[in-house]
């Protein structure tokens, strides 16, 4: 009875992420420029999915294709410009919980890019680290009380 809770529980959480996407961008390069000259941030997207039996894909659309769109409409919703990918990547975890995964497969799919940001938003977020280095050494700890 117990297995089947554990199994339970894997199919619940690995639905719940199924087809989630998870960004991150490098906005602080301590007034460094890209190759270019020009101001350049580094973002990266990270998505979550499933297949059937390794290679179907379920939820998700976990190909380069829809790593691609999904990075470039947000950096075209921030007013960003130029981009150039600079890496992608991709795992299946068929290995995890056999037979379970070898029919139910949890994909994770990571794709990075370097782009020139809106000259706004780069004002703005060059003044936010500034006020951050001004901090000093506290701005590195933890602290989910300030978010």
């Amino acid at each position: 009875m117990q297995g089947i809770h554990r199994v339970a529980g894997v199919v619940l959480v690995s639905l719940s992420l199924g087809g989630c996407a998870f960004r991150s961008t490098a906005t602080d390069w301590h007034g460094l420029k890209g190759l270019d000259g020009q101001p350049t941030y580094y973002t990266t997207t990270t998505k979550v999915g499933l297949n059937l039996f390794i290679v179907l894909p379920f939820l998700g659309d976990m190909g380069i294709t829809g790593l691609t769109q999904a990075l470039t409409a947000d950096i075209k919703k921030e007013g960003g410009n130029d981009v150039r990918i600079v890496q992608g990547t991709s795992e299946s975890y068929f290995y995890g919980w056999p037979p379970f995964t070898l029919l139910i497969t949890p994909v994770v799919s990571t794709v990075s890019a370097e782009y020139a940001p809106d000259p706004v938003r780069y004002s703005k977020d060059q003044a936010k680290n500034e006020q951050r280095r001004g901090e000093g050494w506290s701005r590195k700890w933890y602290k989910p009380w300030t978010w």
